[in-house]
Protein backbone atom coordinates (compact mmCIF):
# COMPACT_ATOMS: atom_id res chain seq x y z
CA UNK A 1 0.00 0.00 0.00
CA UNK A 2 2.58 2.25 1.02
CA UNK A 3 4.83 1.35 -1.94
CA UNK A 4 1.50 2.47 -4.28
CA UNK A 5 1.28 5.40 -3.01
CA UNK A 6 5.00 6.45 -3.59
CA UNK A 7 5.33 5.32 -6.83
CA UNK A 8 1.36 7.41 -7.49
CA UNK A 9 3.19 10.40 -6.20
CA UNK A 10 6.30 9.77 -8.32
CA UNK A 11 3.87 9.95 -11.00
CA UNK A 12 4.18 6.20 -12.15
CA UNK A 13 0.46 5.03 -12.91
CA UNK A 14 -0.70 1.90 -11.60
CA UNK A 15 -3.44 -0.45 -12.51
CA UNK A 16 -5.86 -1.96 -9.75
CA UNK A 17 -9.34 -3.06 -9.75
CA UNK A 18 -11.88 -1.64 -7.16
CA UNK A 19 -13.48 -5.41 -6.20
CA UNK A 20 -10.18 -6.66 -5.04
CA UNK A 21 -10.96 -10.35 -6.80
CA UNK A 22 -12.07 -11.03 -10.25
CA UNK A 23 -15.96 -11.48 -10.89
CA UNK A 24 -17.26 -15.32 -11.24
CA UNK A 25 -20.10 -14.00 -13.41
CA UNK A 26 -18.74 -10.87 -14.89
CA UNK A 27 -21.04 -8.62 -12.11
CA UNK A 28 -19.52 -5.61 -11.00
CA UNK A 29 -18.67 -6.75 -7.47
CA UNK A 30 -18.49 -4.11 -4.18
CA UNK A 31 -15.60 -2.45 -3.95
CA UNK A 32 -13.07 -2.40 -1.42
CA UNK A 33 -11.71 0.82 -0.16
CA UNK A 34 -7.88 0.81 -0.89
CA UNK A 35 -7.17 2.42 -4.43
CA UNK A 36 -9.81 5.05 -3.18
CA UNK A 37 -7.38 5.88 0.12
CA UNK A 38 -4.42 5.66 -2.14
CA UNK A 39 -5.46 8.22 -4.70
CA UNK A 40 -6.70 10.12 -2.19
CA UNK A 41 -3.32 9.81 -0.23
CA UNK A 42 -1.43 10.53 -3.42
CA UNK A 43 -3.73 13.33 -4.42
CA UNK A 44 -4.14 11.65 -8.10
CA UNK A 45 -6.97 11.58 -10.89
CA UNK A 46 -8.77 8.15 -11.07
CA UNK A 47 -8.77 6.72 -14.77
CA UNK A 48 -11.72 4.14 -14.57
CA UNK A 49 -11.47 1.26 -17.17
CA UNK A 50 -14.96 -0.73 -18.21
CA UNK A 51 -14.34 -3.95 -19.60
CA UNK A 52 -17.10 -5.46 -20.79
CA UNK A 53 -17.21 -9.37 -21.29
CA UNK A 54 -13.93 -9.82 -19.67
CA UNK A 55 -15.51 -13.18 -17.92
CA UNK A 56 -16.34 -14.74 -21.19
CA UNK A 57 -12.60 -14.51 -22.61
CA UNK A 58 -10.84 -14.77 -18.58
CA UNK A 59 -13.18 -16.22 -16.34
CA UNK A 60 -12.04 -15.73 -12.59
CA UNK A 61 -10.97 -19.80 -12.23
CA UNK A 62 -8.98 -19.88 -14.99
CA UNK A 63 -5.19 -19.10 -15.52
CA UNK A 64 -5.04 -18.32 -19.10
CA UNK A 65 -7.82 -17.07 -22.03
CA UNK A 66 -10.53 -19.55 -22.69
CA UNK A 67 -11.40 -18.02 -25.93
CA UNK A 68 -10.45 -14.76 -28.28
CA UNK A 69 -11.92 -11.70 -27.36
CA UNK A 70 -12.45 -10.33 -30.68
CA UNK A 71 -16.15 -9.34 -30.93
CA UNK A 72 -16.58 -9.99 -27.28
CA UNK A 73 -13.97 -8.13 -24.94
CA UNK A 74 -14.89 -4.38 -24.59
CA UNK A 75 -12.81 -1.72 -23.50
CA UNK A 76 -13.86 1.65 -22.65
CA UNK A 77 -11.72 4.51 -21.16
CA UNK A 78 -13.41 7.06 -19.20
CA UNK A 79 -12.74 10.50 -18.24
CA UNK A 80 -10.70 10.67 -15.15
CA UNK A 81 -11.60 11.73 -11.92
CA UNK A 82 -10.72 14.29 -9.62
CA UNK A 83 -9.93 13.42 -6.10
CA UNK A 84 -8.88 16.46 -4.33
CA UNK A 85 -11.39 17.84 -1.93
CA UNK A 86 -13.70 14.56 -2.20
CA UNK A 87 -14.34 11.53 0.32
CA UNK A 88 -13.10 8.51 -0.67
CA UNK A 89 -17.08 7.31 -0.20
CA UNK A 90 -17.51 10.48 -3.12
CA UNK A 91 -14.82 8.42 -5.67
CA UNK A 92 -16.32 5.05 -5.15
CA UNK A 93 -19.84 6.74 -6.34
CA UNK A 94 -18.20 8.06 -9.23
CA UNK A 95 -16.27 5.54 -10.44
CA UNK A 96 -19.34 2.88 -10.04
CA UNK A 97 -21.12 5.30 -12.47
CA UNK A 98 -18.90 5.43 -14.46
CA UNK A 99 -18.13 1.47 -14.78
CA UNK A 100 -21.51 0.83 -14.90
CA UNK A 101 -22.03 3.20 -17.72
CA UNK A 102 -20.44 1.13 -20.04
CA UNK A 103 -21.14 -2.35 -18.57
CA UNK A 104 -23.87 -4.34 -20.51
CA UNK A 105 -27.00 -5.04 -18.15
CA UNK A 106 -25.96 -8.39 -17.49
CA UNK A 107 -22.79 -7.10 -15.62
CA UNK A 108 -24.87 -4.70 -13.62
CA UNK A 109 -24.97 -6.08 -9.65
CA UNK A 110 -28.74 -7.93 -8.71
CA UNK A 111 -28.85 -5.73 -5.74
CA UNK A 112 -27.15 -3.45 -4.39
CA UNK A 113 -25.73 -4.56 -0.95
CA UNK A 114 -25.91 -2.72 2.38
CA UNK A 115 -23.27 -1.06 3.64
CA UNK A 116 -20.80 -1.12 0.35
CA UNK A 117 -18.48 1.39 -1.07
CA UNK A 118 -20.44 2.67 -3.60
Amino acid sequence: FKEAITYLKNGVPIMAFPEGARSPDGRLMPFKGGIFSMAVKANVPIVPLSLANAHAVMPSAGFLPVQSGKDKLRVFVHDAIQVEGKSEEEIAKEVKEALLSELPWDQHPLEEEEGADA
